[in-house]
C-alpha cells in the first residue's frame, strides 16, 4: 500500500486516541473532592478534553478511511491535495492542547494535587498521541516537500539532535516547576510548603531556564553558522551536566517538587540523560576530527614529484651509448636490459662488418697497384733488352 509508514503511524494514532477517549469518559463520572471553584474548573477541562479527543478521533479515522479505499486514496492522498497535511496539522495542535490539559500540575485531568500521575492511561497515551502526531507531520513534509528533518539535523552535527531535544525538555522542566511553585509557594498560606520544598522549586526553575538558554544558543549557532566552537559546546554541555546532577539530587528528592511521578520528574531525568548524549556526541566529533588530522598529516609526508625530478630529453640522450654497452654486459636482469644488449650487439656487428669491408677494399687497391708496378717494371725490362 502506498505511504505505508504514514499508514502505520495513523493506525497507532487511532489506537492512542481511542484509549484517551475511554479514559476521559470514565473520568467524567468520578466525583471530584474540593470546593465549588475547583469542581467547576475540572468539569470545564473534562469537557474540553472530550471535545478535542473526539475531533482528533474523527480526523484520524477519516485519513485511515481514505487510505483503505482506492478511490479516496487516489483523490485525496495521491493527488496534490493537501487534505492530509491540513488534518495532520489540526491533530497536532489538538494533541498539544490536550497534553497541557491532561498533564498540567495545576489541576490536570490525569494528575493529583501534588502533580503526580493519577490516571496512567490518560497521561501516557496523551504524550504518545502528541509524539505520534509530530512523526506523522515530519513524514508528510518529507514525502511532499522533500524536506528531511532527521537528515538535516544530523548533517549539522551528531549533537544537534540532542541539543534540540534538551531545549524541549528544559522548557518543560521550566514551565512545570514554575506552575508548581506558583500553586504551592506563591501563597503565604502554604506555610508547610516553604522549606525546603519551595527553595528546590526555585532550583528547578533556574536549571530549566539555564537549560533553555544554553540549548537555544547552541541550536541557533548550529543552524546559522553550521557548527558551534568545539570547546564552547563542550563547556556548555559540561555545565548542563552539573546543573542537572544538582537538580536531580534535590528536586526529585522526597522533599522536592519533583518527587511525584509527573512531568517534572520524568523530564528532569530525560534532560539529565540528554546531557550524557551530548557529551558522547562531542567525543565522537573529537575522535573524527583527530582521524581527519592524522590522514592529512600522513598524506603530507608522502614525496610529491616536482619538475626538478623529471629528466629532460638532453639528459636522457647524453651517455646513451655508454649505458647501452654497460647494460648489455649484464646477465639479463630484465627484459628491457636484454633488448638494449641486443641493440648494442647489433651496432657492434655492423661496425665490425664496415671495418672489414674497408680493409678488404684497401687490400684490393694495394694488389692493383702492385700489378701495375710489376707491369711497368716488365715493360722497362723489355725495352732494355731491345736496346
Amino acid at each position: 500500500m502506498p505511504y505505508a509508514p504514514r499508514f502505520k503511524l495513523w493506525s497507532f494514532g487511532l489506537c492512542f486516541t481511542v484509549i484517551q477517549l475511554i479514559a476521559i469518559a470514565q473520568l467524567a463520572t468520578v466525583d471530584v473532592d474540593g470546593n465549588d471553584e475547583d469542581i467547576h474548573d475540572t468539569k470545564i477541562k473534562k469537557g474540553w478534553g472530550l471535545a478535542l479527543t473526539i475531533i482528533s478521533l474523527v480526523g484520524t479515522s477519516s485519513i485511515l478511511a481514505c487510505y483503505s479505499h482506492p478511490t479516496y486514496r487516489t483523490t485525496i492522498i495521491n493527488n496534490n491535495v493537501k487534505v492530509e497535511g491540513i488534518t495532520t496539522a489540526i491533530v497536532l495542535i489538538l494533541s498539544t492542547v490536550l497534553v497541557a490539559i491532561v498533564s498540567s500540575p495545576n489541576n490536570g485531568l490525569a494528575v493529583d494535587a501534588d502533580g503526580a500521575v493519577d490516571i496512567g492511561n490518560l497521561f501516557y497515551f496523551s504524550w504518545a498521541t502528541f509524539i505520534n502526531a509530530i512523526l506523522v507531520l515530519a513524514n508528510y513534509v518529507e514525502s511532499t516537500f522533500g524536506i528531511n528533518f532527521r537528515q538535516t539535523m544530523r548533517s549539522n552535527s551528531s549533537s544537534f539532535t540532542y541539543w534540540a531535544a534538551l531545549l524541549l525538555t528544559s522548557l518543560i522542566v521550566m514551565g512545570t516547576s514554575s506552575e508548581i511553585y506558583g500553586r504551592n509557594c506563591a501563597s503565604i498560606a502554604e506555610v508547610n510548603r516553604q522549606e525546603p520544598y519551595c527553595g528546590r522549586g526555585v532550583l528547578a526553575i533556574t536549571v530549566g531556564t539555564v537549560g533553555v538558554i544554553f540549548s537555544l544558543i547552541i541550536v541557533a549557532m548550529k543552524i546559522t553558522l553550521g557548527a558551534a566552537p568545539f570547546l564552547f559546546e563542550v563547556g556548555m554541555g559540561g555545565l548542563m551536566f552539573l546543573f542537572y546532577v544538582i537538580e536531580i539530587i534535590y528536586v526529585t528528592d522526597i522533599q522536592g517538587p519533583g518527587s511525584p511521578l509527573g512531568n517534572l520528574y520524568y523530564f528532569s531525568w530525560i534532560s539529565f540523560m540528554l546531557t550524557f548524549m551530548v557529551g558522547k556526541a562531542c567525543y565522537e566529533d573529537f575522535v573524527e576530527a583527530q582521524d581527519i588530522i592524522e590522514q592529512q598529516q600522513n598524506a603530507g609526508e608522502r614525496t610529491v614529484p616536482t619538475l626538478a625530478n623529471v629528466p629532460t630529453d638532453s639528459d636522457a640522450g647524453f651517455g646513451m651509448e655508454d649505458d647501452i654497452e654497460i647494460e648489455s654486459q649484464s646477465h639479463g636482469s630484465s627484459s628491457g636490459n636484454a633488448s638494449q644488449g641486443a641493440t648494442t650487439v647489433h651496432h657492434k656487428n655492423t661496425s665490425s662488418r664496415n671495418l672489414d669491408k674497408g680493409q678488404n677494399q684497401e687490400e684490393e687497391d694495394g694488389v692493383v697497384v702492385s700489378k701495375k708496378d710489376a707491369a711497368a717494371a716488365q715493360d722497362g725490362v723489355d725495352e732494355d733488352d731491345i736496346l
